[in-house]
């Protein structure tokens, strides 16, 4: 800083010190140059002393002398080429700073004649081992380009070349260089987009910025619109709860054949996004994440221009979140979410209090907000805003304040039903504010009459009694205009303030006067009686006046009403006259149009949001908007990654190692060698596998030759690898078409005496690869899910099946019952709407299951659908008192599309409690809850039948409920709905065809259990319920009645 304040620089001293070989000197004096130069003063006299100093090996000192060199090398040219000579020395460095600071530094100085020698330093530049240097060239790229246009061709090569890179530091500078030499060369990005994409996240902010701008426009020309129809990315909120899809048919009323239309467009809605342009979007997304602004905006464009509009509402939270930011980029920021808020006002409402405004905001950061805040205003944020905007009116700034009451205009012509409140509020402030809150209030009332000024003849009278209270211009104008056009529902008020004008009308001003002059037309065409003369009067007055404006309106008004009556008139001339003055009186008499709400800044919006056109409000030089998506998607092909060149007989080294991991992962050739060939070694084992492999291959597909090998190399990586794959499931096939004959050989083993049910459960989960293969025995076929329900669980987690008396029943199997299964979920039923969820919607289920955390709990399966790509799903402010819950694992991200499950294990207590808890994503909250069934608090049991009737007999009287039901066509579909509301276990079926029994247990209490019996009886069916639970019971069969 010191440099900066001092005023008087020793010249004698700096030229001492640059010529001297003390490097701290010489440090300090080019410091003091750098800082007069920053000042704006004229140093360009140290020029020949700066440039001896180029040999300096300090590198602080070179950097210094560089950044002089490139102020003033275009003033003093010839003294500037005898630095050249040191700066090609500097290329050639070990150093890359220095190589990179010399490049920088050399294609800085804008002389054509020093070209040459750059286009040299950059060719050997873009192959330069350093990313540093690499950098330093894609940057110096832009700077010849500008110098020497005629270079253009061969600077193109070498963005080509440096687009081609792998480091993102690079990658990002050659972006740069390709939107400022050649932006519509999108041939030299297709192959590289997809590596652009997936390395945009670890570009540098400057990078990442002009990347997003570039792949904006690339995406505008190569990927279809992903709206709809034409102009749907600027709808309104009720486009914007679909998803800014049209769902109207406009061919509805159409006489034409519709047929071949319609097919045309199904087609084409069920057509899906390009795989390319999903992975652009889900890039960009990533970078919302980051910490300046500017990438955010980039981020906002571009989601904008290319995404769906339910997706592009991500961007919302991270422009909220830089509203603390400087406020230069406060203002940026503001820029673009005023724009937005005007397009798609749905994206920032719940942050709309963030666009409040401080006591320390300047003014630019004020208009912003309010218009901000006039965008937001809807039926359930337009409470906090109208309070938080009549706060405003009391600021000592009369400008900000004038605002803050257009803005309440806005706000109510937006939303009809607060208009008589803003009304009211604007009448206090009209008899208790300043003159200019009085003024900008009265101006604004003029325009809420306008909708319904029947209703508020009250108010037009207290208006035209402030005519006479109020002196300011802006104010009376308003008045006056407010007398004149209600002036039917003020016939006895609107004569006497003509007559109170007509006195002052020398005094007022140039505006007050027209008004006036068109009152006083008003009232004479509409009460000529008792206005005609003060009309004649007001005419004379302003026919002299010193206002041209005024003086010529007058005559032509008066021309028009007073005409000389002349014996031998033109009947043409008094015909043409008399329409005429018809057609003036429609003019003055005529209702005024609804005035509409008009954004200050609206002139924003058709420009592209975060350029600097968008900024300053104007195209600027070298704008170009946005191209219009393609009707006709281009080729995709043309973005598909270079291929390597694979070395011959690549394809058989693939093969065989395909064939290998196949073999080694197979069971039947394991199977095969363990039982032929268990004694011989390793070597002869492989190949025996080998000769078996060739022998089945030789009877399903001949061979190929070496010649066909030799062919296939030629081709490219993709038919390689699916010729590859289909070789092996070749040789997999005949491998199982022998596995037959090699059982047939073998020595027949005997039969396996059959096991128990849940025995066999077991044994599933010890057979290993290695074990040899078992006899199939026929058994009674039981489901797996009436087979587990009847092994009970004990506190250690150990299955105990030693009672015999809850085994299924031998003489009744379950074969009768196979056509009546249980289902594995219960009802499914909606817990999150996705309209509620702005695009992720959640289902619940419960699964018939025992949960791996406690035999109690009940396991909830939730289904999470989302259109729109979230971020960490977890649970949160659980509130169920009495109830145990095990949240469900964070969902780390589910993209757009995309579905997923996951489960929670609740543990009832034996009761419906309700459950409330949050659903939340990185940025919201969305509350639901459920409330179990008392079906849901049951678990399938079975026992056997002497057990069940006895168990029925014994729980009689108040334990035993009944009801009876004609819904049903017979008693099996009776017992298929139980089934599907409530977890029970069917028994063997009596010989009693119609007479099923239905076993469960609480999951709360084992020894609590449930018996259903359905029968038939007469024209309807009675379900009899038994239980030790008496209330339980009783709610079961409410449950089922309604179910």
């Amino acid at each position: 800083a010191k440099y900066f304040e001092e005023k008087n620089s020793k010249f004698n001293e700096l030229h001492d010190h640059l010529a001297g070989k003390n490097t701290k000197k010489k440090l300090n004096a080019m410091k003091r140059l750098i800082a007069m130069m920053t000042l704006g003063r004229d140093v360009s006299t140290f020029f020949p002393d700066v440039v001896k100093n180029v040999i300096v090996d300090n590198t602080e000192i070179k950097k210094l002398v560089y950044m002089f060199l490139t102020h003033y090398a275009e003033e003093n040219q010839e003294l500037a080429l005898l630095a050249i000579n040191t700066l090609q020395n500097d290329l050639r460095s070990s150093n890359q700073r220095v190589r990179a600071n010399a490049l920088r530094a050399m294609s800085s100085i804008s002389i054509k004649v020093v070209i040459p020698i750059v286009m040299m330093a950059l060719k050997s530049a873009v192959r330069d081992t350093s990313s540093y240097v690499r950098k330093a060239a894609a940057c110096a790229i832009p700077k010849v380009c500008r110098t020497d246009p005629s270079r253009k061709s061969e600077l193109v090569d070498m963005v080509a070349e440096l687009v081609s890179n792998s480091e993102p530091n690079v990658l990002g500078a050659s972006m740069f260089a390709f939107s400022q030499v050649c932006p519509d060369r999108y041939d030299l990005l297709h192959k590289y987009f997809r590596k652009i994409c997936h390395l945009l996240a670890d570009f540098d902010y400057f990078g990442q910025t002009v990347t997003l701008q570039v792949l904006t426009q690339y995406a505008r020309t190569q990927f279809l619109t992903p709206f709809k129809k034409k102009g749907s990315e600027d709808d309104e909120d009720e486009d914007e709860e679909d998803g800014g899809f049209n769902v109207k048919n406009s061919k509805f009323y159409s006489d034409e054949d519709e047929d071949e239309d319609e097919g045309e467009e199904e087609k084409k809605k069920d057509k899906p996004m390009d795989p390319d342009h999903r992975l652009l979007i889900r890039s960009a997304t990533v970078l919302l994440n980051s910490a300046d602004a500017s990438v955010i905006c980039g981020v906002t464009s571009l989601m904008c221009a290319i995404a769906p509009l339910h997706e592009a509402r991500q961007c919302a939270p991270s422009l909220a979140r830089h509203m603390g930011n400087y406020r230069e980029m406060q203002y940026v920021v503001l820029a673009n979410v005023s724009t937005l808020a005007a397009k798609r006002p749905a994206m920032f409402r719940q942050y709309f209090k963030m666009f409040f405004i401080y006591f320390d905001d300047p003014q630019f950061i004020r208009e912003l907000k309010l218009d901000v805040l006039a965008n937001l205003s809807s039926d359930s944020t337009i409470g906090p805003i109208l309070v938080e905007l009549f706060t405003y009116v009391h600021h000592h700034d009369p400008q900000f304040v004038n605002q803050a009451i257009r803005t309440i205009g806005r706000c109510a012509l937006t939303i009809p039903d607060v208009a008589e409140k803003c009304l009211h509020m604007l009448l206090r402030l009209v008899s208790t504010g300043s003159q200019t809150v009085v003024a900008q209030s009265i101006s604004v009332i003029r325009q809420l009459l306008q909708r319904n000024p029947k209703q508020h003849i009250s108010i037009i009278k207290r208006m035209a009694k402030l005519l006479f209270k109020v002196k300011i211009p802006m104010a009376r104008t308003a008045l006056v205009w407010i007398i004149g056009e209600y002036r039917e529902m003020i016939p006895k008020v609107a004569p006497d303030a003509l007559r109170q004008l007509a006195k002052s009308f020398k005094e007022e001003a140039v505006e007050v006067k027209v008004q006036i002059l068109n009152l006083a037309v008003k009232l004479y065409l509409t009460n000529p009686s008792q206005t005609k003369l003060l009309f004649k009067y007001v005419m004379d007055l302003s026919k002299n006046d010193i206002n041209f404006d005024v003086r010529d309106r007058a005559r032509m008004v008066r021309s028009l009403f007073f005409t000389k009556k002349s014996g031998s008139g033109d009947a043409k001339a008094d015909e043409w006259k008399a329409k005429t003055k018809t057609t003036m009186k429609r003019c003055f008499l005529w209702a005024k149009p609804m005035p509409e709400k008009e954004s200050p800044f609206k002139a924003r919006e058709p420009l592209t949001l975060g350029s600097l056109s968008h900024l300053v409000q104007h195209s600027v030089s070298g704008y170009e908007p946005l191209p219009e998506f393609p009707e006709v998607a281009p080729d995709p092909s043309v973005r598909e990654p270079p291929r390597s060149i694979t070395p011959k007989n690549s394809k058989k080294r693939d093969k065989t190692k395909v064939k290998s991991i196949d073999k080694f992962y197979s069971s039947d050739s394991d199977d095969s060698d363990s039982d032929e060939d268990s004694s011989d070694d390793s070597d002869s084992s492989t190949d025996s596998d080998d000769s078996d492999e060739e022998e089945g291959a030789k009877k399903t597909k001949k061979r190929p030759t070496k010649k066909d090998d030799e062919d296939d190399d030629d081709e490219d990586e993709d038919s390689s690898g699916t010729d590859s794959s289909s070789d092996d499931s070749d040789d997999s096939d005949s491998e199982e078409e022998n596995a037959p004959k090699k059982a047939m050989s073998k020595k027949a083993k005997p039969p396996v005496a059959p096991k128990p049910v849940t025995q066999d459960l077991f044994n599933l989960l010890d057979d290993d690869e290695g074990s040899a293969p078992k006899t199939e025995t026929k058994q009674p076929v039981l489901a797996a899910s009436d087979a587990l329900a009847g092994l009970s669980f004990d506190e250690g987690g150990f299955i105990d099946g030693s009672s015999n008396d809850f085994l299924p029943s031998k003489s009744g199997g379950a074969t009768a019952h196979q056509s009546i299964k249980g289902d594995k979920k219960g009802k499914s039923n909606i817990l999150l709407k996705e309209s509620l969820g702005e695009g992720l919607a959640v289902e619940y289920a419960f699964v018939r299951q025992d949960s791996i955390y406690s035999k109690t709990m009940c396991v909830v399966e939730l289904k999470f659908i989302s259109s729109v790509e979230v971020r960490d799903v977890h649970m949160d402010s659980v509130t169920a008192p009495g109830v145990q819950i095990r949240p469900f694992d964070r969902i780390s991200v589910l993209h757009s599309g995309h579905t997923t499950t996951a489960k929670m294990h609740i543990d009832f207590k034996g009761s419906e409690r309700k459950v409330k808890f949050n659903i939340c994503t990185t940025d919201r909250k969305y509350p639901v809850k459920f409330t179990p069934t008392p079906g849901d608090l049951l678990r399938a049991h079975l026992v056997q039948t002497k057990v069940f009737d006895s168990s029925c007999k014994r729980l009689t009287g108040m334990s035993e409920t009944q009801f009876t039901t004609t819904k049903f066509s017979s008693s099996k579909a009776l017992v298929k709905s139980i089934l599907k509301c409530a977890d029970v276990g069917l028994l063997a079926q009596d010989q009693k065809e119609d007479l099923f029994r239905l076993c469960g247990k609480m999951r709360h209490d084992d020894t609590c259990l449930v018996f259903i019996r359905v029968e038939a009886k007469g024209s309807g069916h009675t379900v009899t319920i038994n239980c030790d639970d008496m209330l339980f019971s009783g709610r079961l069969e409410d449950y089922l009645l309604q179910a």
